[in-house]
């Protein structure tokens, strides 16, 4: 029940500082919705890393298509969101699948147990196998923004909104922000 309020009141906030960034500076923050889940992952850098290499793979894989046929308007924010949502079900195919790998590297060895264990608790390694992707439709939302105004102006909108939003949820209501990111660490996925 916490997550789903305080990712309202994020997406809430998000389209408020994307308004504002939109009025002032000109800049999309990468969809209406995308600041909100952002913000909300932050201490997650590399879902944001992942989501981000997603919407730029979906951006490419697009740009290849519409050399070869007319893509515009509906058709291009359909292909781009249905894009960016299976290049997010295989990475996280992918991301799931490194987690039975390391676990079946664990049962399978005999005698060097001790040197994988060590190499399975390592920072890096938890923390890749704790990464997943932020949302299947946002990095078809991020891709969008990518074509229409930029590659960097879109990272950068979505940065600066990103930071506003999850500075104002830390001063609105760090208690929510708190249970929301211990439920997210309790809620390690192949655990």
């Amino acid at each position: 029940m916490i997550a789903l309020n305080i990712l309202a009141v994020a997406i809430g906030i998000g389209l408020f500082f994307t308004l504002f960034l939109s009025q002032s500076l000109g800049l999309a923050a990468g969809g209406l919705v995308v600041p909100g889940y952002v913000a909300l992952q932050l201490t997650d850098p590399l879902s944001v890393l992942v989501t981000l290499f997603a919407a730029l793979l979906t951006f490419f894989i697009v740009r290849v298509i519409a050399s070869f046929t007319v893509i515009y308007g509906r058709r291009q924010t359909i292909i781009m969101i249905l894009t960016g949502y299976l290049i997010a079900g295989l990475l996280d195919i992918f991301m799931g699948n490194l987690i039975v790998w390391a676990e079946l590297e664990m049962v399978g060895a005999t005698g060097e147990g001790e040197a994988q264990v060590a190499a399975l608790e390592s920072s890096f390694m938890m923390h890749v196998m704790e990464t997943n992707i932020i949302g299947y439709i946002i990095p078809g939302l991020i891709a969008i923004w990518f074509d229409r105004q930029g590659v960097l102006q879109t990272i950068s909108g979505l940065a600066v909104t990103a930071v506003l939003v999850r500075l104002a949820l830390i001063v609105i209501m760090p208690e929510a922000l708190a249970v929301y990111e211990a439920q997210q660490v309790f809620s390690m996925p192949g655990w």
